[in-house]
C-alpha cells in the first residue's frame, strides 16, 4: 500500500495524537508520516520510553530529542524500571512501557505505534508455536483502548520494505538496537531464520497468512456473539451474576467461551487459560461447595447459593474502624473503602433517629431482631443469606455495646420506634 496521510483516515480531526517513538526505522518513518499530517495544528507529539536496559539507551533518547527538535514535535521521555534479570524480560518491559503511556494518555488521544506487516506474521507464527486459541491468532489488534486514550497502529497493512523504501527516499535516520540480530530470541529466530525460508518458497506468505488472521477475526467475532446469547440466558438479577443451574444446560465448548467472555469482558484483559479451564469442574459441578474461589489477580470468581459472582478484590475494611452517626441529622454515611450507609423515613415502625455507633463484626455478637428470638449474629447473617465475602464487612449500627440495627436486615426489638423511624440500608462497594 502506498505511504500517506491516508493511512490515518481513522483517526477523528480534532483528537490529540501522540507517536510510540522508540528511535527504530519504524517509528522514525511513523513520526515523519505523522508530523506531515499533523505537525502545523499543535496536536502532535511524540512519547519515548527509556527503559534504561541497553548500554546505548541514552544515546536512543538523545537521538529522539534531536529528531523531534528537528520536526518542533514535542517530546515527553518516559523513564521506567524493569528488572534486568529473570524470565520474560521483553514481556516485563512491554508490559512497563505500556503502564507508562497508560498514566500519560490525554482523554481521546490516540497512540500511534509502528507496528507493521512483517511484525503481524511473525506474531501469528509465534503464537501459533505456542498453542493459541482463536483470540490469540487474531493477533496484534489494529486498535484498541488503553487508559483514557486509544491505541492505533495505522502501518499494520505495511511490509517492512515498504517502510525501508519510504524512509530510503525521504533520507531519515534511526538507530539500531544489535540485540534484533539475536536469533537466540524467539522473535528473531522466526524473523532471520524461519520466514526468510518460507518467502523463498511462497513470496507472498505475508498477504495470505494476513486473510486468514482476517477470517480467525471473524470467527472470533461469531464466537463473541455467541458468548454474548448464552450470557444473556444464564444472566441472574444480580450484576455480574450467572445462574450455575442455565451454565450446566451449555456443552462444554459453549461453557468455556461464555465464561471466558464474562471474565475478560470485566478484568480487561486476557486471562489465564489454566484459571478458565478450572471454572467449570471447580465451580460448576453440582457436587462443589460454595467456598472455592478462582483468583484473577484484581478479580475472583466464587459460587454462591447456585450463582457465580465475578468480583473485584477489594482491601479488608479496618476492623477497628469506629465512627458516630445520626441518621436523622445526616441521612447519608460513606464508609472508607466500603460503600456507604442510608437513611430512609420509615412508613412504620423502625430505628429510632438518635446517635448510633458504627462498627464492624467482632466475633461472638448477638442480637434481638423485632419480634424474633435472640439469636448470634453468625446465624442472622446465615438466615439472610448474606454472601459470605460482605459478612466482614458488613456495618453494624450499636447503642452502646448492643447492636441496634443491621443494615438491610433488620431493627433489634430495644431500638425499634412508631415516630421518626428510619430504615438503613447498606450500599456494599460491590
Amino acid at each position: 500500500m502506498s505511504l500517506s496521510d491516508s493511512v490515518f483516515a481513522e483517526i477523528p480531526p480534532d483528537a490529540p495524537v501522540a507517536v510510540g517513538l522508540s528511535g527504530g526505522m519504524d517509528s522514525a518513518v511513523l513520526l515523519d508520516l505523522a508530523g506531515r499530517a499533523f505537525g502545523a495544528g499543535g496536536r502532535l507529539r511524540a512519547l519515548h520510553v527509556n527503559h534504561g536496559l541497553h548500554d546505548d539507551a541514552g544515546k536512543w533518547e538523545e537521538f529522539c530529542r534531536e529528531i523531534c527538535a528537528e520536526r518542533g514535535i514535542p517530546l515527553e521521555v518516559l523513564r521506567v524500571e524493569v528488572a534486568n534479570s529473570g524470565a520474560n524480560l521483553e514481556g516485563r518491559a512491554r508490559e512497563a512501557r505500556y503502564g507508562a503511556f497508560r498514566k500519560v494518555l490525554a482523554p481521546g488521544e490516540f497512540l500511534l505505534l509502528g507496528h507493521h506487516l512483517d511484525d503481524q506474521v511473525e506474531t501469528l507464527l509465534l503464537r501459533l508455536l505456542r498453542g493459541a486459541g482463536l483470540r490469540g491468532l487474531t493477533g496484534i489488534p489494529g486498535r484498541r483502548a488503553l487508559g483514557r486514550g486509544v491505541i492505533f497502529r495505522p502501518l499494520l497493512h505495511c511490509e517492512r520494505r515498504e517502510l525501508a523504501e519510504y524512509a530510503r527516499q525521504r533520507g531519515l535516520g534511526w538507530v539500531e538496537d544489535a540485540s534484533n540480530r539475536d536469533t537466540g530470541f524467539d522473535r528473531n529466530f522466526c524473523r532471520h531464520e524461519i520466514l526468510p525460508l518460507v518467502g523463498r518458497r511462497w513470496p507472498g506468505y505475508r498477504r495470505d497468512w494476513e486473510r486468514s488472521r482476517r477470517l480467525i477475526g471473524q470467527a472470533d467475532g461469531l464466537l463473541d456473539e455467541l458468548a454474548g446469547i448464552d450470557l444473556a440466558h444464564c444472566a441472574a438479577d444480580e450484576a455480574n451474576c450467572l445462574r450455575v443451574d442455565r451454565l450446566r444446560q451449555l456443552s462444554r465448548p459453549r461453557l468455556h467461551n461464555a465464561l471466558r467472555c464474562w471474565v475478560e469482558s470485566r478484568i480487561g484483559k486476557p486471562a489465564e487459560p489454566g484459571k478458565l479451564r478450572r471454572l467449570p469442574d471447580g465451580l460448576i459441578a453440582p457436587e462443589r461447595e460454595t467456598g472455592a474461589e478462582i483468583d484473577f489477580g484484581e478479580y475472583f470468581v466464587r459460587k454462591y447459593r447456585d450463582r457465580l459472582h465475578l468480583l473485584p478484590r477489594l482491601a479488608p475494611v479496618e476492623r477497628n474502624f469506629r465512627v458516630e452517626w445520626d441518621p436523622s441529622r445526616q441521612p447519608v454515611l460513606e464508609l472508607p473503602g466500603n460503600g456507604g450507609l442510608l437513611a430512609k423515613p420509615a412508613s412504620g415502625e423502625g430505628l429510632a433517629g438518635k446517635r448510633y455507633r458504627v462498627r464492624y463484626r467482632r466475633g461472638g455478637e448477638s442480637c434481638r431482631l423485632a419480634r424474633r428470638p435472640t439469636k448470634t449474629l453468625k446465624k442472622i447473617l446465615n438466615e439472610a443469606r448474606l454472601a459470605p465475602w460482605l459478612r466482614n464487612r458488613l456495618p453494624l449500627l450499636c447503642d452502646g455495646e448492643n447492636i441496634a440495627a443491621i443494615p438491610g436486615i433488620g431493627t433489634a426489638e430495644s431500638a425499634l420506634t412508631g415516630e421518626s423511624a428510619y430504615q438503613i440500608e447498606w450500599r456494599n462497594p460491590y
